[in-house]
């Protein structure tokens, strides 16, 4: 073999050599980013399912109004007591001052009052939600987390971060099954602030919308102010919030209804 060709093996070799090793390390670099997203969303997800993790009592006062298919209805002064993880009692009254629906759920069981007719409803709290009180299915737990100024998280299989095409800040995505998207959280550009989440079925059709257009600060928490819920079939309702204290002392038996006398 002449030394030209020797020369040729060898420069052949290195440069097969050095291209390897470039695969192979952007290989890892690719596998090290990968790694960095998981764990930055896991972060996240944590830091957002677990803010305000000090709140356990709060109640509040205010107005709530509803939409029907897009059209303006009821307006209602409104109060509420909840508790964590799933106990609420909301109560409604005309602006009149006269009562007119209230709802609870104790963590075992959802109670309905219609104070105008006199109904009265109680019905398992397991897998329910309220869409027979207020039209879109939400259960009285993600009510509890929101209001908490939480945000509700449900059980997943995979999440992912990305930029929201339709407005600055980003999505976090999470997946049932690996495919299936069941909940969308909405953050700023910071990816500290909430501004919606979507919840979805395991067939991808929309549960229930939640958007935080305002929060407050009560002893040193960041709690809503304003909140607007809708629902897949157009209907909708607003929560403003005119007072909120944190840290309550309420009695198990809040949370229970009966029927009227």
């Amino acid at each position: 073999m002449n030394l030209a060709m020797k020369y040729a093996i060898i420069l052949f070799a290195a440069v097969f050599f050095l291209s390897a090793c470039g695969g192979i390390s952007g290989m890892a670099s690719k596998k090290s980013l990968v790694s960095e997203e998981l764990h930055e969303t896991a972060n996240l997800l944590s830091a957002l399912k677990n803010k305000n993790n000090e709140l356990k009592t709060f109640k509040g006062t205010g107005k709530v109004t509803f939409w029907e298919k897009g059209k303006k209805g009821l307006i209602s002064d409104v109060a509420w007591v909840g508790s964590e993880p799933d106990k609420i009692r909301i109560a409604m009254r005309s602006l009149s001052g006269q009562p007119v629906v209230s709802f609870a759920c104790d963590g075992m069981w959802l109670y309905f009052v219609s104070h105008t007719d006199q109904r009265f409803y109680k019905k398992p709290s397991k897998n329910s939600t309220l869409k027979k009180f207020i039209s879109i299915p939400i259960k009285s737990r993600d009510i509890v987390s929101i209001l908490a100024g939480r945000i509700p998280v449900v059980k997943h299989d995979s999440v992912t971060i990305k930029k929201n095409r339709s407005k600055d800040g980003y999505v976090l995505v999470l997946k049932k099954d690996w495919e299936n998207v069941i909940e969308k959280i909405y953050l700023d550009e910071t990816r500290t602030n909430v501004r919606k989440l979507e919840m979805f079925n395991l067939n991808g059709l929309l549960l229930y919308r939640a958007e935080f257009i305002r929060m407050q600060n009560i002893n040193v928490l960041l709690v809503p102010s304003r909140l607007f819920f809708s629902g897949a079939n157009g209907d909708s309702f607003q929560f403003d919030i005119n007072r909120y204290w944190a840290d309550v002392s309420i009695l198990p038996s809040t949370f229970v209804l009966t029927p009227a006398p």
